[in-house]
């Protein structure tokens, strides 16, 4: 992709708030059924689950070690559960478990354990053009309340942290199914990245590389 031609592609994306990440992935030698945990906001009152999760991943490299789950949120000595986090962030850098997909989107395909398809893309927002007011009318809303007090062992983790690992899904309003579509239709096109079963009966995830200029384009005119 030519200088110009990004400017233009960033440029028009920047106009609906959304950018084209740099994306982290595990190395092909990582097992990524262990490496990939639900979010940190799920199974908020089950402890058993996450004590499940802690067996089944033992000492794998695993997103487990670079998260807060909730459930623990109640526990004597939060900060040394912040420390841990990112110490195993930069121990996980430094042992290159990670590569970067540069000024790329992912393109996702979800099977739950119940066999329902779900497709999704990886992106980045930007935040500024967020509120999450139940009165807002900025390009991002919420789509639900804000619980004001997870907010500050979140800020705490990213306090230090050198990664960022999102747990947000945002619903797209595209009645012409312009965007994510017509990248579903021809994944036989698109380089696949990963391919996995998740943990727990999650069902399986796939992603493939959005990173040519056409499939970028095509995601900026949707």
């Amino acid at each position: 992709m030519t200088s110009d031609a990004r400017a233009l592609l960033d440029a028009q994306l920047a106009a609906v708030a959304v950018r084209v990440p740099d994306v982290l992935v595990p190395r092909p030698d990582v097992e990524l059924e262990k490496w990939a945990v639900v979010a940190c906001d799920q199974f908020t009152s089950q402890p058993e689950y996450w004590q499940r999760v802690e067996d089944y991943v033992g000492q794998a490299p695993s997103t487990l070690r670079l998260i807060y789950p909730e459930a623990y949120l109640e526990e004597a000595d939060p900060a040394a559960r912040i420390a841990a986090i990112n110490a195993a962030m930069g121990a996980y850098l430094e042992a290159d478990l990670l590569r970067t997909l540069p000024h790329t989107m992912l393109l996702l395909r979800r099977t739950t354990g119940h066999g329902v398809v779900r497709w999704g893309l990886v992106t980045a927002l930007d935040l500024e053009a967020y509120d999450w007011a139940s009165d807002s009318r900025t390009l991002i809303r919420a789509t639900e309340g804000t619980i004001l007090d997870r907010i500050p062992p979140r800020k705490a983790i990213r306090k230090d942290a050198p990664l960022e690992l999102p747990h947000i899904l945002v619903l797209l309003s595209d009645d012409r199914r312009a965007v994510i579509e017509p990248l579903a239709a021809r994944t036989s096109s698109l380089t696949a990245v990963y391919d996995t079963t998740l943990m727990e009966d999650g069902g399986r995830i796939q992603a493939w590389a959005v990173d040519g200029v056409e499939d970028l384009a095509g995601v900026a005119a949707g």
